[in-house]
């Protein structure tokens, strides 16, 4: 099946390529569009499959990923990460010049044809700034690496203006990949259809959360979810089953939310979303400045609840993982967050009712489950020995804070939104 897929999506790229070049021909000017150059950073582990496995990030790109550039037209640079922050670092730094380039190439290999790559090398020659667009094969991890790259960048307003992105899933969980997929009429979740819709070349924006902690200075960029309490142990703490793969989650819920749960206090603030009576539209017209994240009073159309709760998840996305469809509302750029909340109230069997109709996203219509439209929001953990959970990663602990602030182009199918 996975070859017959292949022949039929180079087939249709090929013809789509041909399409292309022939409206290019036909412009009156006769000017060939510019060559696109993109940055396809590789983690080898993703997904604890190892390097040398033929469902890892470097088989794909070997078999899927730089055939179909080269068909595409598309010129390439490859990274292959070595360590923890090998991303972020990459898109941290800042390069003034280019001009040895050619050298560069010459010294890596590369002949500097059209649709060439330099075979996993690279130099870092190139500023960020100087590619079209960055791919990230591996799990949201790696994607996590690259945002917080760019934020610590002085002109991080310009390049995720100037950028596009893709996410080819090899990963674990690949909530983002999952998500766009489904937002690209529930496409295959599969590598290769990831792949095509990013040789297609469309684009659609992506909501882009900034979080701010009070323990720490360092702010985050956000593009996936966030979870406390019961969630961001299921995560975090079950990293010591990471051999089991995504389903070392649902065994950790079992362990942690019916056999031995937990309860967590926290105060829950956040500003609600408003509507339009005509069509139930989100208002984005303006960003939303969030107080001070030291500051006591918050503004007075703020709403706060404080109670004892055992899921705190705020959604970007429909997918927090592939087999997680956390959110079937949300939408690619509504501008809103969607916090999902089970109080501790709720008993032990409503609560594995919904965790087992979370595939599914039959749990949004379970009984305990309150879903919270807001534009920005703030948590204060009450209890002791909690986790903050961002995109997957563990951040610093303690009050945290968050509004929508930017958008980037994601490679997609075409979306409602």
């Amino acid at each position: 099946r996975d070859l017959v897929q292949s022949i039929r999506t180079l087939a249709e790229l090929q013809n789509y390529n041909h399409q292309s070049n022939a409206n290019t021909n036909n412009n009156n000017n006769n000017t060939a569009p510019p060559q696109q150059r993109f940055l396809v950073i590789l983690n080898p582990y993703s997904g604890g499959h190892g390097p040398k496995s033929k469902s890892g990030a470097m088989s794909i790109y070997e078999t899927m990923v730089k055939p179909m550039l080269e068909q595409a037209g598309v010129e390439h640079d490859s990274l292959v990460t070595t360590h923890g922050g090998h991303a972020m670092e990459r898109m941290g730094l800042i390069i003034r010049q280019s001009n040895n380039l050619d050298c560069a190439a010459a010294s890596n290999g590369n002949d500097g044809t059209e649709g060439g790559s330099n075979d996993y090398i690279d130099s870092e020659w190139r500023d960020i700034s100087e590619y079209d667009s960055i791919i990230a094969m591996g799990g949201d991890g790696i994607l996590f690496e690259i945002f917080q790259g760019l934020h610590a960048r002085e002109d991080e307003k310009d390049l995720l203006s100037q950028l596009k992105f893709g996410i080819i899933p090899c990963g674990t969980c690949n909530g983002l990949a999952k998500s766009i997929l489904h937002w690209s009429n529930n496409a295959d979740y599969t590598p290769i259809e990831s792949i095509f819709q990013i040789c297609k070349g469309h684009t659609s924006r992506l909501d882009l959360a900034s979080y701010q902690l009070a323990t720490t200075k360092k702010t985050y960029t956000s593009f996936l979810s966030f979870s406390w309490g019961l969630i961001a142990d299921c995560d975090l703490e079950s990293e010591c089953l990471r051999w089991l793969g995504a389903l070392r989650s649902d065994v950790w819920a079992v362990y942690r939310g019916i056999l031995f749960p937990k309860k967590y206090r926290a105060r829950f603030s956040y500003l609600p979303s408003e509507t339009n009576s005509s069509n139930d539209s989100v208002s984005t017209s303006k960003k939303v400045e969030l107080p001070k994240v030291h500051d006591e009073v918050l503004p007075k159309d703020w709403v706060t609840i404080e109670d004892d709760f055992r899921v705190f998840w705020v959604c970007n996305t429909t997918h927090a993982s592939y087999n997680m469809f956390t959110c079937p509302m949300s939408k690619m750029n509504d501008g809103v967050f969607y916090v999902l909340i089970v109080r501790s109230s709720v008993s032990r069997l409503r609560l594995l009712l919904m965790l087992l109709k979370l595939e599914t996203g039959g749990h949004v219509e379970c009984e305990g489950l309150e879903v919270v439209k807001c534009l920005a929001y703030r948590l204060e953990p009450l209890s002791d020995n909690t986790y903050n959970d961002l995109d997957g990663e563990m951040i610093e602990g303690g009050t945290i804070q968050a509004s929508l602030f930017n958008t980037a182009n994601f490679f997609s199918g075409k979306v409602d939104r």
